[in-house]
């Protein structure tokens, strides 16, 4: 989704952006579709339109590789998973109770230390927005339990 600060941050960069297909969303009007009752998502309608089945892929590749990245990180095909968690605990509103919290992160950690996983706890907003953008491009595997994800 683009807002206000996302177009002002692309002016001040002084670099042109090409989107090879952008989408208008009309919220109310997305929430009638089969995509948006399955996942519960307003984004999800879009997958669900005609045409090529990966039309997001040249835009995740441009803002990949602007990051400094190469558009194949965070496949999943090869390499070690990339496990985020992106937690809201200190949001004040829709977070974990803290136990289930607690319990998560060492479950988690669990997997990074038995399979050798990469695993990320982060706190969204103490990240850059590059920073933000080269994890979530790395990740295989997202959690927002908060939110149901």
């Amino acid at each position: 989704m683009e807002f206000i600060d996302d177009w002002r941050d692309r002016a001040e960069m002084g670099k042109a952006f090409v989107f090879d297909r952008v989408l208008v969303a009309d919220r109310s009007a997305a929430m009638h579709s089969y995509n948006f009752a399955r996942f519960q998502r307003t984004a999800a309608s879009a997958f669900a339109l005609p045409g090529s089945t990966s039309w997001w892929t040249p835009i995740r590749n441009n803002v990949i590789q602007f990051a400094g990245l190469d558009p194949g990180v965070g496949s999943g095909t090869t390499g070690t998973p990339v496990i985020t968690y992106i937690s809201r605990q200190e949001w004040g509103r829709r977070m974990l109770i803290p136990a289930h919290h607690d319990k998560l992160v060492q479950e988690l950690y669990k997997l990074r230390d038995m399979y050798g996983y990469e695993v990320n706890v982060v706190r969204a907003e103490k990240l850059s927005r590059i920073e933000q953008i080269r994890l979530a491009a790395r990740t295989t595997v997202t959690s927002l339990p908060s939110l149901g994800l």
